[in-house]
């Protein structure tokens, strides 16, 4: 039996190429995110890398988002609580 990865379920899995990997994200990119069903686990994995360089589009945030979620502990603290509650 083969154990899918969230990124196998992701709305972007059949859509990647370099949009995705720069900082800027179109409305066309956002909408895909927003429905995206594994929204919550990409977005989950990119706050928990904490890298200094933290390229690319995840969750529907780019990496000043993340930075920004990252550096307000209590806005850190509401992000967790909302993917903890998405992932059950």
């Amino acid at each position: 039996m083969v154990v899918s990865s969230w990124k196998d379920e992701a709305a972007c899995a059949n859509d990647m190429d370099e949009r995705w990997l720069g900082s800027d994200i179109t409305v066309s990119m956002a909408r895909l995110c927003w429905a995206c069903p594994v929204r919550a686990d990409c977005l989950f994995e990119a706050l928990r890398r904490e890298e200094a360089s933290d390229p690319g589009i995840w969750g529907g945030t780019n990496e000043y988002d993340r930075r920004a979620i990252r550096k307000d502990r209590n806005r850190l603290r509401e992000v967790w609580a909302e993917l903890e509650e998405a992932a059950a």
